[in-house]
């Protein structure tokens, strides 16, 4: 093997070839797990670059093994990747995207840079030469439509339609589209400037290892190699072998020093080793320490796949001079302080702080904790005002949605500028005027004004989600106590209840200001406002429910000790106008607890404007009322034992064990979601469970694909698709019928394996049994039909109406084939279908020149083609026919219905 190191550009700057083979996998990566901590390592490379602070350190990306192919007369050279094909196809669709951007922004040097990187040019031996890496046959198409499209406007367009349509969306398309977006968001700031760091940091500090095998080198003893099992070591173990390794070269007493400084570090069950979340990362608290510590010392923002390059250079830069007991003295104190920070009493400003710090998911303030903690010589309350400043600057941001986004950058910076004031500098008064003066909304402290507009107006229960409210109320009680109040710390997570529930029906109708058109939808929205928020134990919170005021009124009054619940003691009644009353009220509250920035402009009185909101309940019933009018056909439309589910069932299955539903839930942070599913709840000795099961094991990966930019989960007994609660009701419907004739075809496979079998109807059925492994995707044979001693089965397409089918039938002892169109008269596909459909008995005909082929149209308005199969005397033959009149027919009927109203998107690609 020759290991060697490269840049990302140097892998591609020579004119050659990174061909993956055909039996390795598809493309797979996606945005959460790999796309968006890529671009997140990228660009704070190209952050520090921007910065210029010192030297940056490159940063390691994984590794490529490549194995050299043979290549003859003028064939470029070329390699087969054994591993890290994702790695490097991934590299292609974001230097692509890089490209297209400057492009945009008109940096034309740039541009030309990166079309150099993404495809070789000159004089090649074959076409596909051009590409400096070629993928599996699967991902070819997307992959050649990034490298080669005219316009990335088009395939932004295309993604986003396929998404809005839950229709499978190539990941080559799709990460190429997520990277065009980050890209235009980072760079419009300053295209030129930013464009030129972020190619730098692409060139010098993103570093790939590539190992090239040799001829006596087994590729595959490598692949299963590299892809062991073993537990990789984790940073901090990397960090105690070097400390104790450097200790010995020294001479010093490595068991005295483990002993003293290292054992608490390595106790299972310590603070050390539990594993904390933080956003969608896991990791032993030890190693969020070490990037906190490592962060202060060495200024910049770190990041967990560089703690051990980063404690290297600190520890390198003690000097040799210093020894290994006092630089562990050092790492020592700033852990006794992190302890602190995380040990904090509820009671203390710090701990109060730390607490709300982990609501709002913001751990970027820990490393300016820490040097407040430990080197900035407060006393407790200079402390505590410090950490009151901060602490208003971001639950402020975080309450108006401004977003936490370039908090790593803001802060190292801060505590850059912190470490080198000047001893006579007040350190409260730079930290007010430093985060004071940030523009933009990146970093802005949003002023008196705009935060009590927003505390007024927004919709805060959607906005910040349940616990972030939670946090908030919580403040308002504890400012509501006085002296002669018992002081009462909230020891358990409380819950936050709608005083007007979100299902409001039994209450009085809504009344609104004039000019307000939908009284609905307007207290949709002020229901989720502030003053119609309160917070209650989990158990009072769930018989209070849905009830009247009168009863919620009572409990509340009887059972509430919190002052913030006091109100519930003389307010008699309970509307929009007492909501908007008591939205102003606690909103005064918030401003004193959290203040605002230093150098505030005068206020000016605006009335407020509410932006109207969706709810989700009230969409699940109007997606009832939609379906009540159009069907989807084959189902029929139940309802829960609560009323509130909305439950699809199928007419054809012969069990209501198995059916979709749509409803309202929570998720793990207590965020309403809409959420629709496919249940199987047969009983486990049910002769139906075996087929289902199966079935459902079938649909995980395509209904994982098909629905890629939403969220899935996948068990057993269920497949299910959630949705943001303000999704509408078209995409809602759109969402379930695409769930629908995903699954419908295995569905309905399954209902038809555990009907009884007829022996009128055992020709057909045979036929049927014997048809289905070699039918198009999408098509099968209606479970209804299996058994029965009808003359036919029926043979639908999962896209198309069940009205519009194939049909094989029995005419004595010759076999038929049908085409029916039992549409509805007067329906958008029906009139679609009129103009096509004596065209199609022609090309029928055509096609089938030896049979006698009918066709036409009855008074009814059902319209047929019939071919007979005389000739038919065995399976491949039928099977053959029924293929060829299918592939016939299919494509112009869908093109008529892809015509109605343009609102089809173009096919991204085969549909898994």
């Amino acid at each position: 093997m020759r290991p060697d190191k490269r840049g990302v550009l140097e892998l591609f700057e020579r004119p050659q070839r990174y061909v993956i083979p055909l039996y390795q996998r598809r493309y797979v990566w996606t945005e959460e797990k790999q796309w968006e901590p890529l671009w997140g390592d990228i660009r704070h490379r190209a952050e520090a670059e921007l910065e210029r602070r010192g030297r940056v350190k490159p940063h390691f990306l994984g590794a490529v093994v490549l194995a050299g192919v043979r290549t003859f007369g003028r064939e470029l050279q070329a390699f087969d990747v054994i591993d890290g094909q994702q790695r490097l196809t991934t590299f292609q669709l974001f230097l692509a995207a890089f490209r297209d951007v400057a492009k945009e922004l008109g940096i034309h040097a740039l541009e030309r840079e990166l079309e150099r990187v993404t495809v070789n040019d000159g004089s090649l031996s074959h076409d596909l030469e051009r590409y400096k890496v070629w993928p599996t046959r699967f991902d070819q198409p997307g992959f050649r439509r990034v490298l080669d499209h005219a316009s990335e406007e088009a395939i932004e367009q295309e993604v986003r339609a396929a998404q809005q349509d839950f229709r499978f969306v190539p990941n080559t398309l799709a990460a190429y589209t997520y990277f065009l977006g980050e890209l235009r968001t980072w760079l419009e700031e300053d295209p030129a400037q930013r464009g030129e760091a972020l190619f730098t940091a692409l060139r010098r500090y993103l570093q790939v290892v590539t190992i090239e095998l040799e001829d006596d080198d087994d590729p595959q003893v490598i692949f299963e190699t590299l892809n062991a099992r073993g537990e990789p070591l984790q940073p901090a173990d990397l960090v105690r072998n070097h400390i104790f390794s450097d200790a010995s070269r020294r001479g010093e007493n490595v068991h005295t020093l483990f002993e003293h400084y290292w054992a608490p570090f390595d106790e299972d069950g310590s603070l050390w080793r539990t594993d904390e979340s933080r956003g969608r990362i896991t990791r032993p608290q030890l190693a969020w320490f070490l990037t906190a510590f490592l962060t202060v010392k060495l200024e910049e923002d770190i990041t967990d796949a560089v703690i051990f390059d980063a404690f290297k250079r600190w520890w390198g830069s003690l000097g040799t001079d210093t020894s290994a007991e006092a630089g562990l003295k050092e790492l020592l104190r700033y852990a006794r302080a992190y302890q602190r920070l995380l040990q904090s009493s509820p009671d203390t400003r710090l701990g109060v702080l730390y607490r709300r710090l982990k609501v709002m998911d913001i751990s970027t303030l820990t490393p300016l904790l820490l040097y407040l903690l430990t080197d900035a010589g407060l006393n407790e309350a200079g402390l505590n005002t410090v950490l009151n400043d901060l602490e208003s600057y971001v639950v402020r941001r975080f309450a108006l949605g401004l977003g936490s986004k370039n908090y790593n950058l803001l802060f190292v910076r801060l505590l850059r500028e912190l470490r080198r004031l000047p001893e006579e500098t007040d350190l409260r008064t730079f930290v007010l005027a430093f985060l004071s003066r940030g523009e933009g909304d990146s970093v802005r402290w949003p002023t008196d004004q705009e935060w009590r507009s927003a505390l007024l107006t927004l919709p805060i229960y959607k906005k910040v989600r349940p616990r972030g409210v939670a946090m908030l109320l919580e403040a308002i009680d504890l400012h509501l106590t006085t002296g002669k109040q018992e002081k009462l710390l909230i020891a358990e997570p409380l819950s936050v209840e709608h005083v007007l529930p979100q299902k409001w029906s039994l209450w009085p109708a809504p009344t609104a200001p004039e000019g307000i058109l939908d009284t609905a939808a307007w207290r949709n929205t002020l229901l989720h406002t502030l003053g119609n928020l309160t917070l209650t134990t989990q158990k009072l919170n769930t018989a209070l429910s849905n009830g009247p005021y009168a009863n919620k009124r009572a409990e509340l009054a009887k059972q509430s000790r919190l002052r913030l619940n006091t109100v519930f003691q003389t307010q008699e009644h309970w509307d929009e106008a007492v909501i908007q009353k008591r939205s102003q009220a606690l909103a005064e509250d918030l401003l004193h607890i959290w203040h605002g920035p230093v150098g505030q402009p005068e206020e000016v009185t605006v009335a407020p404007t509410f932006e109207l909101t969706s709810d989700a309940f009230t969409t699940i019933q109007n997606l009832r009322k939609d379906l009540d009018r159009n069907s989807i056909p084959s189902f029929w439309v139940g309802t829960s034992t609560a009323g509130e589910d909305l439950i699809l069932y199928s007419y054809d299955w012969g069990s209501r064990s198995v059916r979709y539903h749509a409803e309202v839930v929570e998720d793990e942070a207590g965020v309403e979601l809409l959420k629709l599913s496919l249940r199987d709840t047969f009983a486990e000795y049910a002769a139906q469970k075996p087929f289902v099961r199966v079935a459902l094991a079938q649909l995980a990966l395509p209904v994982q694909q098909t629905f890629g930019s939403a969220r899935t989960q996948v068990t057993p007994t269920e497949l299910s698709v959630w949705l943001p609660d303000g999704t509408d009701v078209a995409t809602l419907r759109r969402a379930l019928e695409r769930l629908v004739s995903l699954t419908l075809p295995l569905m309905e496979r399954a209902a038809a394996q555990t009907r009884t079998r007829s022996e009128a109807g055992a020709v057909l059925d045979a036929m049927v049994d014997a048809l289905h492994p070699d039918l198009p995707d999408g098509f099968y044979f209606m479970a209804a039909d299996i058994g029965a001693e009808k003359k036919w089965r029926r043979l639908a397409n999962a896209a198309w109406p069940n009205q519009l089918h194939y049909e094989l039938g029995m005419a004595g002892d010759k076999v038929v084939l049908h085409l029916h169109d039992e549409l509805k008269m007067g329906s958008g596909e029906k009139s679609q279908l009129a103009s096509i459909w004596k065209p199609l008995i022609h090309a029928t005909r055509e096609a089938f020149p030896a049979l006698l082929v009918t066709g036409g149209e009855r008074a009814s308005g059902t319209r047929w083609i019939n071919v007979p199969l005389d000739d038919v005397r065995d399976k491949q033959t039928l099977c053959e026919r029924i293929q060829a009149f299918i592939h016939l027919t299919q494509p112009t009927i869908d093109a008529a219905f892809e015509s109605r109203g343009n609102s089809a998107a173009p096919s991204l690609g085969p549909e898994s």
